[in-house]
């Protein structure tokens, strides 16, 4: 885990990313991002208000993408900042 010692690596990295953000997120959510607006709502509301409205399990399923992607996104950073880290740093 030597990418730790590297924070501004990892903040460069994490900028020249957006690209691969942005193709992480057509995969999980369309051409256009249409359910994204959706995933923020329900990670935004408490898991009892989606439960009384009988939209847990959209809520669940909406909420665990958007986890996903963002530790693909934060992997993704980790990863190239660890192989710079090793190899050429």
């Amino acid at each position: 885990m030597e990418f730790i010692n590297y924070p501004k690596t990892m903040i460069f990295i994490g900028l020249l990313s957006v690209p691969v953000y942005g193709m992480l997120a057509k995969v999980f959510y369309g051409e256009k991002f249409e359910d994204l607006g959706e995933a923020i709502k329900y990670v935004i509301w408490p898991d009892w208000y989606s439960l009384l409205r009988g939209k847990f399990l959209q809520d669940w399923d909406a909420t665990m993408k958007f986890n996903i992607y963002l530790a693909l996104c934060f992997g993704w950073v980790a990863a190239i900042t660890e192989l710079l880290a090793r190899h050429v740093l």
